[in-house]
């Protein structure tokens, strides 16, 4: 899957069923019983992203400042979220 942003285009790995699967249980753990996000458990899934989508997240990711990785690894999770619509 590649991901434009506005640092760069990233190949990333597309996201398999069982992936799919973990990175939910992650985002069920953000919210907590008064459906309020827990930030540190948010940028955890945000670090889970980053690690399976990336061969290598330093090499690719490496050059640029902490909000700007967070603006790409954020596109990315975004991609993983809303799918590209496949064409019938």
């Amino acid at each position: 899957m590649t991901v434009k942003t506005e640092h760069g285009t990233y190949e990333c790995r597309d996201l398999t069923f069982k992936a799919r699967r973990d990175l939910h249980r992650l985002e069920v753990l953000t919210v907590n019983i008064d459906g309020e996000v827990d930030v540190n458990k948010y940028y955890d899934v945000i670090e889970w992203v980053m690690q399976y989508a990336l061969d290598d997240p330093e090499e690719k990711l490496g050059h640029l400042d902490d909000m700007a990785i967070d603006s790409v690894i954020s596109e990315i999770y975004r991609k993983y979220k809303i799918p590209a619509k496949k064409k019938s």
